[in-house]
């Protein structure tokens, strides 16, 4: 997909800081209980994330248990991170990585939009 993009002269990429994509969802085996155990730990390591800048947006699905964070580490420093959230060490939610980048929708070399 990157090739393709950058062939075509009216996207630009941006290639600035690393920017990691994060996708925790629940496993469908998880008990109630065993969440609610966790939960409070994981809204706390959140929350600290949030502090730290380690992500820049959150997004909560609404029609399944499913949040997906926009960080701002590369893919092996957010990876060691999430597989220390409560929820993924405890076998209560899985999680899916992927690196992004920016991406702006102008002529290369046209006017800026910002």
């Amino acid at each position: 997909m990157q090739d393709w993009l950058s062939g075509r002269r009216r996207f630009q990429l941006a290639e600035t800081m690393p920017l990691t994509l994060v996708t925790l969802s629940a496993m469908e085996h998880a008990e109630a209980e065993e969440v609610a155990f966790y939960s409070d730990a994981e809204f706390d390591t959140l929350v600290d994330w949030a502090r730290m800048g380690r992500f820049v947006l959150a997004l909560s699905a609404i029609e399944r248990p499913e949040l997906t964070l926009l960080c701002v580490e590369g893919l092996a420093e957010i990876t060691d991170e999430v597989r220390q959230l409560p929820l993924v060490a405890a076998g209560l939610a899985r999680f899916d990585i992927r690196v992004v980048m920016p991406l702006r929708l102008v002529e290369v070399g046209g006017p800026s939009l910002h």
